[in-house]
């Protein structure tokens, strides 16, 4: 093409399409620095406001920590331990000066904070209160010393009688001594157990709380501040600002359920100098851009004119042109274009169908199932498949068992063509989106999705009522359609189609055994579908937990909308167990230990502990799949633990002991046994001690002294604290329980 001069338009063309693309970021970016020198001191200020928020935050709960301290101080003293025992052994100490110092403590606790009104120590199994005025019956102190509404004082008995680390109240009105005051009681049990002995009642004083807040407001404080407790307001400080923009920061209490609310005026403030800067800039980088523009141009179209040569000699066109003997450089493209197209036919036909098969592919997915990965709405995007976990769906099936006997192709073609036809006509009456595929040669699945709820399941009962009608109008045979339940969430389309295949199934045995159907549809005592199944196998199998975790927690949930009965429950996650189990045979890991555990469980009948154990085991086997890296490790792993599981009752059982048997450091061994198991060392000795001391407990032939020392305890003592950590009661009164 060297006898050619292209025309300038193109470049012309090409220079202005430069410099809109240099010129719009500029003025974008100068209209951005603009913005962003305008709010500089609106973000210096946010973060000045911030702070200060975050420090008087910090100072009242600083406050309520140091309440917390005096409940630890008095949970220490001996005249408080000795007023919870029961026996009054040590009344005889409590004389006048031992009162006359007891009081002393309590007023000096509720002065040292400076917002306490006054402190007492409640004793519930005693009904007695012990205060700066002396000690009391607890029904006269609150009639009489320190006057509470009655509604007031059942609340902070109740509350009074359970185990409270720190339990701060809602505000109540109190009259000490015939003396109105507003105070906010803070409870703290002085006893590590369900039902302590000894509370101690701190009373904060509301007029003493503002006036320990009030200090930090004014100057470049906030112009309001407010403690809330549930939604009601606790204390307010500052002037109302109306109208005004202000920003306002909410911090929760690290102690108690209060909530601190900050609101700080906001002032803009323009800086004239940094705008003129920015304007400056603008018009300097609009001038270079424009100067760039005209040299990128002139370079691109150099190269340009080559590759336009070269396609005039691949296209073989002569091409149109005007008097001065120039090329047309469009219409030379235009043919260019026209090629490709006509040769990028038969790949676009490949690609919809490849398409359309994996359409089909999701679809089917979507039936069965499959939970979802991170790239899968994604593809469903690419497919045209607009499903979301907010819409709700409904599955019909199409059955073409009786019907298709006995046709030939072209017949179950035409039958085929009408059913998408009287689907597509349903459907759209009813304004619903469907998706309509096949299943297997007789059998058509419909999923009906929306935005909004259908209605219940008698809309889509009245639809498939109608499709048969349809059809059977059409062509004179009539399929079977069956509706599934009305499910939220891309899960639902699974759940859906399970019940409509659950119903399809017992429709067609009743008409082949119509003698075995007479009490009714059968149904599954729970629901865990063979795909949930397979899926839950796999992620075990690769250590995928949060996969695991998420069929689980679908299942359970499932189980718990159907409101399944409790030997239901059993039954389900015994078999949930047993998938795992051949899982752990499949990964050649003991599994034997599991099973008993469980089996324990079992018999202790508690649904939420065989559910938390069920995710324990899942745990434990997706974390040995992702930290067993070499087979030295799973060997030494394996020996460890059949060590530990055939020696636990030894009472010099410890990661000493194992280190020197194994001729490995203590921080190996513990390091080894993590990455096997999951779990701490000290926590699975505690587990496997323990489940053997339930079931000795339960049997009631020896005592709890004699049963220590048969699970690797030498001294009672320290096998009862083990006991309660784990259980929560103590080993005595499990055994009445159990009884």
């Amino acid at each position: 093409m060297p006898g050619y001069r292209y025309s300038g338009s193109l470049f012309r063309k090409t220079f202005l399409s430069y410099t809109a693309i240099l010129i719009i970021p500029i003025l974008i970016f100068c209209a951005i620095n603009l913005a962003k020198n305008m709010s500089e001191e609106q973000r210096e200020m946010h973060g000045k406001h911030e702070a200060d928020a975050r420090r008087i935050a910090e100072a009242a709960d600083n406050k309520l920590k140091e309440l917390k301290r005096i409940g630890e101080v008095f949970a220490d003293e001996a005249w408080v331990k000795k007023l919870m025992l029961e026996a009054n052994v040590y009344e005889g100490e409590f004389d006048l000066l031992k009162d006359l110092e007891m009081r002393k403590d309590l007023l000096n606790a509720a002065t040292g904070p400076g917002i306490l009104s006054f402190a007492a120590i409640l004793y519930p199994g005693k009904s007695r209160v012990v205060s700066p005025w002396g000690n009391f019956d607890d029904d006269y102190f609150f009639d009489a010393v320190a006057s509470l509404t009655p509604g007031s004082r059942d609340a902070l008995f109740a509350e009074a009688v359970e185990y409270q680390i720190f339990k701060v109240m809602p505000q109540v009105e109190i009259q000490v001594w015939d003396q109105p005051r507003s105070v906010i009681p803070v409870l703290q049990s002085l006893e590590l157990v369900n039902r302590p002995r000894a509370v101690l009642a701190l009373f904060i004083d509301s007029s003493y709380l503002a006036s320990y807040l009030r200090q930090y407001v004014g100057g470049t404080g906030p112009a309001e501040l407010a403690v809330t407790d549930h939604g009601s307001a606790v204390f307010a400080s500052g002037p109302v600002l109306g109208q005004r923009e202000a920003e306002t920061f909410v911090h929760t209490s690290q102690v108690s359920e209060w909530k601190y609310v900050l609101t700080y005026a906001n002032e803009r403030v323009i800086d004239i100098h940094s705008m003129l800067a920015s304007l400056i800039a603008a018009l300097v980088s609009i001038v270079v851009g424009t100067v760039s523009a005209y040299m990128f141009a002139k370079v691109s179209y150099r190269p340009l004119g080559v590759l336009l040569g070269k396609l005039a000699s691949v296209v073989k066109v002569d091409p149109a042109r005007d008097g001065a003997g120039r090329l047309s450089e469009y219409r030379l493209i235009e043919k260019s274009i026209d090629r490709l197209l006509s040769e990028n036919e038969s790949l676009q036909h490949t690609l919809t169908e490849y398409k359309s098969t994996a359409r089909f592919n999701m679809l089917l997915r979507l039936l069965k199932g499959y939970f979802q990965d991170e790239h899968q709405t994604t593809r469903m995007n690419e497919l045209g498949l607009r499903y979301t976990d907010e819409m709700h769906y409904c599955t019909l099936l199409i059955d073409f068992h009786a019907v298709y006997v006995g046709l030939d192709r072209e017949t179950i073609k035409k039958i085929e063509i009408i059913t998408f036809m009287v689907a597509e006509k349903t459907m759209g009456r009813r304004q619903l989106d469907y998706q309509l595929f096949e299943v297997t040669n007789v059998e058509k699945a419909v999923i009906v999705s929306s935005g909004q709820p259908f209605g219940d399941e008698r809309v889509m009962s009245a639809i498939a009522e109608e499709m048969m009608e349809e059809i059977r109008q059409s062509c004179g045979i009539r399929p079977e359609v069956l509706c599934g339940t009305i499910e939220r969430g891309l899960l639902g389309i699974s759940k859906s189609y399970y019940t409509a295949s659950q119903r399809l199934h017992h429709l067609l045995f009743s008409k082949r055994h119509p003698q075995d159907v007479e009490e009714g549809s059968p149904s599954l005592e729970y629901y865990y579908p063979t795909d949930w199944e397979v899926q839950l196998i796999n992620n075990l199998k690769i250590g995928n937990l949060d996969t695991w975790v998420q069929i689980v927690d679908e299942i359970r949930a499932e189980n718990v909308r159907r409101e399944l009965s409790g030997s239901g429950v059993a039954k389900l996650v015994s078999s949930l167990m047993e998938t795992m189990l051949r899982v752990l045979h499949e990964l050649n890991i003991d599994a034997d230990l599991y099973a008993k555990q469980f089996a324990s469980k079992s018999r202790e009948g508690n649904a939420d502990e065989l559910w938390g154990y069920v995710y324990e085991v899942g745990t434990l086997i997706c974390e040995r799949v992702r930290y067993a890296n070499t087979s030295t490790e799973m060997e030494l792993g394996s020996r460890l633990l059949q060590y530990i599981n055939q020696h636990y009752t030894s009472p010099d059982m410890s990661l000493k002991k194992l280190a020197e048997l194994f001729h490995m450091s203590v921080s190996g061994v513990s390091k080894t046994f993590k990455e096997v198991t999951g779990i701490n060392f000290y926590d699975y000795l505690c587990r496997l001690r323990m489940e053997r001391a339930k079931e000795l407990l339960r049997e009631r032939k020896s005592e709890v002294a004699q049963i220590a020392q048969l699970v690797g305890y030498e001294h009672a003592y320290s096998f009862k604290r083990a006991f309660v950590r784990y259980v929560g009661i103590k080993p005595d009164e499990y055994m009445q329980l159990s009884g």
